[in-house]
């Protein structure tokens, strides 16, 4: 893998470049001895012939670029896109964070001599590509459908289960039977379901979801293992659950998201709107908008605490979000998307904690960069094993 120093190289010879990009960038410069950085930066200026002047302005320059490099709405899922403004101009601001140098530009005819990026295949060669939308549906009888190679319309050929898109949709008036069906998503998948009663329901990778075809009775119920988050479809008369491994969320119609995989040591329940009971061994709390519960398989233990519901929805929108967590939970996280293996050095202890975020749709190679700089560790890819090392 690619050193930082050399990575930063590598976007200063290009002429425009993406929000990740700019993230990693920025963080670099919060996170990297000024000195050091100073001399690789002036030694591009020096090479375009580009006078600098004194020391100057230094007030106000993070900010700037800040409001510059971050997206609008990093919470919402956008495609890639350049910025409109070049980098070497960003470059510019750079340098007065790194060495307290006022203010120039670049003359147009450096500008030209900039190459830009071409997208081709080739720049993720040996690569280990992100998740995609992926699932596997089984039907009641058993029988086993690769959503992601079906095409769109019915699915196996009852009229009553739609695909469309990266959705499975049930249509309540066609659905008068029993059966359940369960949704699988593999490492590295997700996948989107609208049930027979309106209920939408994100699936995060590594998990499955089991529920009947219709609601007929006096309760809607499904079950879940892994993470996903819910949008219940509002019925007063037809309370929701969900049920997991030693532990029940009770729904009349309300959006949340539930972490509730078997490797982890608790399973989370966190509330955007709406209410929820979570019950557990005779144990009940009830959430409002923006609580969090924490139950603990190990222990039947059961708690409630205030939450953070952008942050724990991150993952529906596209970005894997991290504050603060333990360095082994992040990569649980990892591996599961981008389908890897982990594996850590002796020396890496468990009081590494990483903040920070990045979008979905990276490559396995630049998310790690951004770890790398977050939780000052250093990666080697082998086939689809990571190995952390400090």
């Amino acid at each position: 893998m690619k050193q930082p120093e050399q990575y930063l190289a590598e976007l200063l010879a290009k002429q425009e470049w993406t929000d990740e990009e700019c993230r990693w960038l920025l963080h670099y410069l919060e996170h990297t001895p000024g000195t050091e950085l100073k001399e690789m930066l002036l030694a591009q200026f020096h090479e375009r012939n580009i006078p600098v002047p004194d020391l100057s302005v230094r007030e106000n320059i993070l900010s700037r670029i800040h409001a510059q490099m971050q997206p609008a709405q990093p919470t919402k899922i956008t495609p890639m896109r350049r910025f409109p403004w070049r980098a070497a101009a960003v470059v510019a601001g750079i340098i007065i964070l790194a060495g307290g140098i006022a203010r120039f530009s670049f003359r147009q005819q450096d500008e030209k001599k900039i190459p830009k990026v071409a997208a081709t295949a080739s720049l993720h060669e040996g690569d280990i590509a992100p998740g995609s939308n992926k699932a596997r549906l089984v039907l009641g009888n058993g029988r086993s459908v690769l959503l992601d190679q079906t095409a769109d319309g019915a699915v196996a050929n009852n009229a009553s289960i739609r695909k469309q898109d990266a959705s499975l949709i049930y249509d309540e008036a066609n659905n008068t039977g029993l059966s359940w069906n369960t949704l699988i998503t593999p490492r590295g998948g997700q996948y989107r379901v609208q049930l027979s009663d309106g209920t939408k329901i994100w699936l995060n990778a590594a998990s499955s979801l089991e529920y009947p075809v219709a609601f007929n009775g006096g309760e809607r119920e499904v079950k879940l293992s892994g993470e996903a988050y819910f949008e219940v479809a509002a019925d007063a008369f037809k309370p929701f659950y969900v049920t997991m491994n030693g532990m029940k969320v009770q729904v009349l119609g309300t959006s949340f998201n539930i972490k509730a995989y078997h490797d982890e040591r608790e399973f989370t329940t966190t509330l955007t709107s709406g209410a929820v009971r979570v019950i557990s061994s005779g144990k009940q709390v009830t959430l409002k908008p923006g609580q969090q519960s924490t139950f603990t398989p190990v222990s039947n233990a059961l708690a409630m605490e205030d939450g953070d519901p952008e942050g724990a929805t991150a993952w529906k929108n596209g970005i894997i979000n991290f504050r603060n967590d333990e360095l082994s939970a992040v990569m649980r996280e990892i591996g599961r998307w981008y389908d890897v293996d982990v594996v850590y050095d002796n020396k890496v202890t468990g009081k590494v904690h990483v903040t920070g975020a990045m979008r979905k749709q990276e490559y396995l190679s630049q998310a790690l960069k951004i770890l790398e700089l977050t939780a000052n560790v250093h990666f080697t890819v082998e086939g689809r094993t990571v190995k952390v090392s400090q």
